[in-house]
């Protein structure tokens, strides 16, 4: 865990976990968004002064790629199968890791990524950087885990059609969530499309 001190006016700095007080920011840019996360509430909920905040991270606009990428790293980022599930797994194991990332816990509804990074990004050159390489990461690792599934001529294509699928549920969850849309009805949509991801891999 990363520590670095607090500036203080006097006596001796205090030390804080970066890592920490970053999950902090998290929760206050994906629940007000960009522009509705001032400094003021980024600085009360982290626990730090500004300089503070200027030392760890920079400013306002480098925490917030900061937080993107902890939240892609530790929330959005899909959960996908692995060797333990076999190549004729459940589903269902999309529908409910889906599910789990919007509505299983007491945090805000919707994507930090697909709502307010994709807002920034419409009017922000930066921002549109940061969300085309997220995009583009997970499409790869999506991809390289439905080639194992595939074989034959089309594998390559299959694999590509099963990342879009899966990024655009994720997307189209994200918005539905914000809106708050029902688990109820978001998990029967949900089974729906995993039918279809299932027949691509199937092929």
């Amino acid at each position: 865990m990363l520590t670095v001190e607090k500036k203080r006016g006097r006596g001796r700095p205090r030390a804080f976990n970066v890592d920490s007080a970053l999950d902090r920011a998290v929760e206050i840019f994906w629940k007000k968004g960009y522009e509705g996360a001032d400094l003021d509430t980024l600085t009360t909920a982290m626990e730090i002064n500004r300089p503070s905040l200027y030392a760890a991270y920079g400013d306002k606009r480098a925490l917030f790629f900061k937080a993107v990428e902890r939240y892609y790293q530790n929330f959005a980022m899909l959960r996908l199968p692995n060797e333990a599930h076999g190549k004729r797994f459940d589903p269902s194991f999309f529908t409910e890791a889906i599910v789990h990332l919007f509505y299983d816990h007491e945090r805000p509804r919707g994507c930090l990524i697909a709502c307010v990074l994709a807002d920034e990004a419409n009017a922000h050159e930066d921002a549109r950087a940061i969300l085309k390489e997220l995009i583009e990461r997970e499409e790869r690792r999506i991809e390289k885990w439905a080639s194992t599934f595939l074989s034959g001529d089309s594998a390559a294509v299959n694999a590509r059609c099963c990342a879009n699928l899966l990024i655009a549920t994720l997307h189209s969850v994200a918005i539905k969530a914000s809106a708050g849309i029902p688990r109820q009805q978001i998990s029967a949509d949900l089974d729906a499309t995993m039918a279809i991801l299932m027949g691509i891999l199937n092929t």
